[in-house]
């Protein structure tokens, strides 16, 4: 699997999002750079991305006017991008990632392995691998120059979630 060149690296926990307190995505040098808040809210869970000062950068809920499994993540109250998962699929998991702009987002590889990219045009915009950290449970989540950052940790702590909901850990 090639990686993105010049992209900023990040480390998430595999069980970053199995508690409901708050949990850390560190930079490759350990440092911590992003908070997910976990919050029960109603008949949901919704996990909020918050920066080191504490400003809170995306939401991110289960929608459940939804006939299939699906996550919406939110700046303050506008959804600016949509995960579903598929129906049916018969090699391993299949989600459509779709942008408030219209961009889809193709997820290709091994999801539940975390050896996987996600392309926006054929470019890669996220690529994730165990391969480059040796921490027990977690892996690293690249990202490229042109993607919001934010945004892109947000769409694999969405995934996540999806993949906690459905038991496969």
């Amino acid at each position: 699997m090639s990686f993105v060149p010049v992209a900023q690296t990040f480390v998430l926990n595999q069980s970053l999002v199995s508690v409901g307190g708050d949990l850390w995505i560190d930079d490759v040098n350990g440092q911590r750079v992003f908070e997910v808040d976990g919050k029960a809210i109603a008949i949901r869970r919704t996990l909020v991305l918050k920066d080191m000062q504490g400003s809170v950068l995306y939401q991110i809920n289960q929608s459940l006017g939804h006939l299939r499994r699906t996550f919406e993540i939110k700046r303050g109250d506008q959804v600016v991008v949509t995960i579903q998962k598929s129906l049916v699929s018969f090699f391993g998991d299949n989600f459509t990632v779709t942008a408030a702009n219209g961009d889809t987002l193709a997820i290709k590889g091994d999801w539940i392995a975390r050896e996987f990219r996600i392309t926006n045009g054929g470019q890669d915009v996220i690529v994730a691998s165990r391969k480059l950290v040796s921490l027990h449970g977690g892996y690293a989540v690249q990202i490229a120059p042109s993607f919001d950052v934010p945004m892109g940790l947000a769409i694999v702590v969405a995934l996540e979630q999806i993949e906690l909901e459905e038991g496969h850990r």
